[in-house]
């Protein structure tokens, strides 16, 4: 009994440091940055001009005999046709007029006292 719990423990001990080592490895590639991939010169799918292209994954539905398929396609698109990040268009937040400033002052102010 004691030859095979040593080579259980030892098998054991082996795919534990396997598993670490591996493990470390995907950490690192996980916390490099990223670098996005360099525009290239092509027609662009949305509006057929030539122009420096980057890639855009999109989902498509298909269907075809009363079956619909979904599918991820790789778009090459120009910078007027890519879409829209939504982080920047919440960026343009209107001004406040006098009377919002002085309401958002006084509430900050009985906020603190």
């Amino acid at each position: 009994m004691g030859l095979f719990d040593n080579r259980f423990a030892s098998k054991n001990a082996a795919m534990s440091r396997a598993f670490s080592i591996d493990s470390e490895k995907d950490k690192q590639k996980r916390n490099s940055p990223r670098e996005p991939a360099a525009p290239k010169m092509g027609i662009c799918d949305k509006c057929h001009k030539e122009a420096l292209l980057r890639s855009y994954r999109t989902r498509e539905m298909s269907v075809s005999d009363g079956a619909a398929s979904f599918g991820t396609v790789v778009k090459h698109l120009c910078e007027d046709c890519a879409p829209r990040s939504k982080r920047f268009e919440d960026a343009n937040v209107p001004a406040m007029d006098k009377k919002q400033v002085k309401n958002l002052m006084k509430f900050a102010k009985k906020g603190l006292l």
